[in-house]
């Protein structure tokens, strides 16, 4: 057992690249009064303690590591609760979805000049064929030919831009969902017990990467989590 640690299964070594895990070691030599070892936790590398295949540190003390991850985490909540949702939301996800409904504005106006303009080749090839069209067949096929490329490539477009705006809309119901679910974690998380702790933690944290002297990288399993991280309140 790693004892009591806020972190399981996603932190990992920054000179490694490899799992760290839960562990515990003696925090002194000495035994206490009752004659035990008194021991604390940690998180060890498992690459430099199993195979010695890493040039960083082994271990860790979690206490320091959980009390960085926890700072971020209170941060997070601190910043949830003064947060205007509807603004935030309209900050980090209307504007993209505005920018996407203009491009596919273009973009459809730009088809439907196109498919206009392939109508009238086409009916100028029979004219061609005819001989009362001042292009030959070859030329207006050649610019049939361009104007088919034109519109295969703003179809394209257009269904990528479509997805994009989907997708803009249901990053915010996302992040809609998330905003309630990390106010109710705020009002939990002080008085909730390890194990409850542990799993916020899971669901908020992704990742998180250690290095020498504790220099730490967290990423983020929840969107508004990431934004909320980095972004300054006023």
């Amino acid at each position: 057992a790693g004892g009591k640690t806020l972190l399981s299964g996603n932190i990992y070594c920054a000179h490694c690249g490899g799992r760290m895990f839960a562990s515990t070691a003696a925090k002194t030599h000495h035994p206490t009064l009752y004659g035990s070892i008194e021991r604390v936790p940690i998180y060890k590398c498992y690459n430099r303690s199993q195979h010695r295949q890493c040039n960083g540190p082994s271990t860790y003390r979690a206490e320091k590591v959980d009390r960085i991850v926890e700072a971020l985490i209170h941060s997070i909540f601190e910043r949830t609760t003064d947060v205007n949702e509807k603004e935030f939301i309209k900050q980090q996800v209307s504007i993209s979805a505005q920018q996407y409904q203009q491009k596919l504005k273009r973009a459809k106006a730009d088809y439907a000049k196109s498919t206009k303009e392939l109508a009238k080749w086409e009916n100028l090839m029979l004219d061609s064929i005819e001989g009362t069209c001042v292009f030959t067949p070859e030329q207006v096929k050649k610019r049939m030919d361009a104007v088919q490329a034109t519109l295969d490539a703003l179809s394209g477009e257009i269904d990528r831009l479509q997805d994009q705006a989907v997708q803009a809309k249901n990053t915010a119901e996302e992040i809609h969902e998330q905003h309630q679910r990390l106010l109710s974690w705020a009002k939990m998380y002080d008085e909730a017990s390890p194990d409850e702790k542990k799993m916020i933690a899971s669901y908020i944290v992704k990742a998180v990467t250690v290095a020498r002297n504790y220099d730490i990288r967290i990423d983020f399993n929840i969107t508004e989590a990431e934004y909320l991280s980095g972004m300054e309140m006023t």
